[in-house]
């Protein structure tokens, strides 16, 4: 399955679905490493944000879990109750952590860019 512009979902949704049905057609095995954030961005012709959005819906529906800096891997137990959807703290601080780190370098770039142009920031 491709990402279609004429889908109305969003390119993370549409992505999400592929990889929940690869995962829950055992395409993709219980505690097989996903491709990289990069090889999925050149894959699906999407940005790496879209795709890191995309994990973080899997992440949230206890389908993949992260270990941070290394790779995202397929849950090695059956996933969530049925109709549960669970995260643990864990996750959840690792995912604000990276939120906090993503915000800080915007802002980083956005005073060096405005040292650049002279223009002041209050």
């Amino acid at each position: 399955m491709t990402i279609s512009d004429n889908d109305p979902r969003p390119p993370y949704l549409q992505l999400a679905e592929v990889l929940r049905r690869e995962i829950r057609e055992k395409r993709l095995k219980p505690g097989e490493r996903l491709p990289s954030i990069r090889k999925l961005s050149a894959e699906y012709g999407i940005a790496s944000q879209t795709v890191q959005n995309a994990l973080r819906e899997l992440r949230m529906e206890g389908l993949v879990v992260s270990q941070q800096g290394r790779a995202f891997f397929v849950r090695s137990d059956e996933g969530p109750p049925e109709g549960g959807e669970t995260v643990s703290l864990i996750d959840r601080i690792a995912e604000v952590e990276a939120q906090m780190r993503d915000l800080r370098s915007r802002v980083a770039e956005l005073e060096a860019n405005a040292k650049v142009e002279g223009t002041p920031r209050s």
